[in-house]
């Protein structure tokens, strides 16, 4: 009787002693995000609200834009066919990734050196000039960053921490001729009540202001030129430990680039064949271009 008892401890006290293994050992037993993502065939996408890149369709609800179209394409072979949409302020979605609130962020942010050191960013998927905003027949002939140096009297409206902030500052424009603000109808805003002479944009989002309607009273500055070393490339960011899920992703988003999904999807956003990310440019490459810094 008492053999059996101290067979019966024994045999418990092995149970346990794998059970505390397991737990001092960290996340042993633990369920990666990608792991995760395919058991439950839905992912959690934190996007800004604005088109082209990632927002919520008006007449349906149903969400849109290039990124999330994009996840939608990559991930349906495998099952996820739920995109939990979380709507934040573009200055609030890296914040909102690295502290758990969403899986990725599909909403047009730049591959930046400076926004590489918090997150892992997927394979570039589309090429982003910067653009501007301007009062109907651009009084103060603004065609480029060069136009803002040179006239002292103009001062430009852009968002904060966005990369034309640092494309403007190495084109020398001064801080003191910016006004930065949380989001882009602020800045618009601000254009239309003569706050600021031009607000600075990426290109797509320039053109999804145009197309839904609202960028009305203002205009596109065009052209605006930049240096050729101002293109800057978008791409969807991951966390940098869910590594297995953004090469997931980018093996789903190298395949669908070679079968035409890719182009089809761009095609149905506006964006013209120069928008195409050249297969040279590399996620390693950009974030080490020394650039710091959609919207962008």
């Amino acid at each position: 009787m008492r053999s059996r008892f101290s067979l019966r401890r024994a045999m418990l006290a092995t149970v346990l002693g794998v059970i505390a293994l397991g737990t001092a050992g960290g996340a042993t037993f633990a369920e990666t995000t990608k792991e995760r993502i395919l058991r439950e065939g839905k992912i959690v996408v934190g996007i800004h609200n604005r088109a082209p890149w990632g927002y919520r369709d008006e007449t349906t609800g149903d969400v849109a834009g290039w990124h999330p179209d994009l996840l939608k394409a990559a991930f349906a072979d495998l099952g996820v066919k739920e995109l939990d949409i979380r709507v934040t302020e573009f200055g609030a979605l890296i914040p909102g990734l690295l502290a758990g609130r969403f899986d990725v962020v599909a909403s047009g942010l730049s591959i930046t050196p400076e926004r590489c050191k918090q997150v892992a960013f997927g394979k570039p998927d589309l090429k982003e000039l910067d653009a501007a905003l301007v009062l109907p027949g651009n009084p103060k002939k603004i065609h480029g960053y060069q136009d803002i140096v040179d006239n002292p009297d103009i001062i430009m409206g852009a968002g904060r921490g966005s990369v034309v902030v640092r494309n403007a500052l190495a084109a020398g424009v001064p801080n003191e001729r910016m006004l930065l603000f949380p989001d882009i109808q602020s800045n618009v805003a601000a254009l239309r009540a003569g706050r600021v002479d031009v607000s600075l944009l990426s290109l797509p989002t320039v053109l999804g202001l145009l197309k839904d309607g609202s960028a009305r009273d203002v205009e596109r500055a065009d052209p605006f030129v930049i240096a050729d070393d101002q293109a800057n490339y978008a791409a969807v960011a991951f966390r940098k430990q869910d590594d297995d899920l953004k090469a997931l992703y980018d093996e789903q988003f190298t395949a669908l680039k070679q079968d035409g999904t890719v182009a089809k999807i761009m095609a149905k956003y506006g964006f013209a064949e120069d928008a195409t990310v050249p297969d040279t440019i590399t996620t390693e490459q950009v974030c080490g271009n020394g650039k710091d810094g959609a919207d962008k």
